[in-house]
């Protein structure tokens, strides 16, 4: 008996749309991963920037 008017799944349709499903969710994720990845980079260059340069003699100061 079919109620939809739509011809039954087969289970490996539905296995498929399953496996389908993880995969863009996974994609979706190491999209997001990258993007927090860049926006971290970013902000690293950008405070490496503005810190303060190092004296005028060449020497680093380590204990300070």
């Amino acid at each position: 008996m079919n109620i939809t008017g739509q011809p039954p799944a087969s289970l490996l349709d539905s296995v498929l749309n399953a496996q389908s499903t993880r995969t863009d969710m996974g994609i979706a994720l190491l999209k997001k991963a990258q993007d927090v990845q860049q926006q971290q980079g970013a902000a690293m260059i950008k405070m490496l920037e503005q810190a303060a340069p190092p004296p005028d003699d060449g020497h680093l100061d380590v204990y300070a």
